[in-house]
């Protein structure tokens, strides 16, 4: 007797909205090609969340100044923090975290500019972080500091710092918390060696989820 044929079957699996893969599958491997498909369209792993700098808060004591600018030839406007070359200054700022994050650490860049300055360019920045859970008392100590030193070079261009080393959120990080990130300049470490004020644009934080939604 002849062999019959298996018929091939089309499916179409949407992976995010825009993107359709069309998949051609024996009825025997269906299954199998399912899983795969729910593996591609996987949101689970890094993600990042943007805090401008002009979105801070400085601290009362020792805080970062505030400063709008704008470009000479183009006009471009642009929010920041100056952060002194002699005297560590800070700024803070606060995110209820998703519920999809996995409690973990987190990592963070920090995007900055400088003034005209004619050498030693260099700029050590720092974070530290506290998650607050519901009745937490506000007044309590951030983790430990992490930081990463950068340099700078030419007048008023963005700066990107490598990425900070891992950084663990004080406290007993849980879903759904609020985490208070502490940011500042540590004019005292041996890379920070620019003798002008550093201008914190904003920074990027990258965290990790394991779930698929906040939901």
């Amino acid at each position: 007797m002849a062999d019959k044929t298996i018929p091939e079957l089309t499916d179409a699996a949407t992976l995010d909205g825009t993107e359709t893969l069309h998949v051609v599958q024996s009825a025997n491997s269906r299954e199998a090609s399912t899983a795969n498909i729910a593996a591609l369209s996987s949101t689970k792993g890094q993600h990042t969340i943007w805090l401008p700098a002009g979105a801070m808060i400085p601290a009362t004591t020792n805080g970062g100044e505030l400063e709008t600018s704008e470009s000479t030839t183009n006009k471009v406007m642009m929010d920041g923090l100056l952060f002194d070359a002699a005297t560590s200054e800070s700024a803070q700022a606060a995110v209820q975290m998703p519920k999809s994050w996995d409690e973990s650490t987190i990592v963070a860049q920090f995007v900055w500019t400088h003034p005209a300055t004619t050498t030693n360019f260099g700029v050590t920045w720092g974070i530290q972080a506290r998650a607050f859970g519901n009745s937490d008392a506000l007044d309590a100590a951030f983790g430990t500091a992490v930081e990463v030193s950068d340099t700078g070079g030419t007048t008023n261009d963005v700066f990107i710092s490598p990425e900070t080393g891992a950084v663990t959120v004080g406290g007993t990080p849980g879903a759904e918390e609020l985490v208070i990130f502490k940011f500042y300049r540590d004019p005292a470490d041996g890379g920070d060696t620019m003798a002008v004020d550093a201008k914190l644009l904003g920074v990027k934080i990258h965290y990790t989820t394991n779930a698929e939604t906040d939901g």
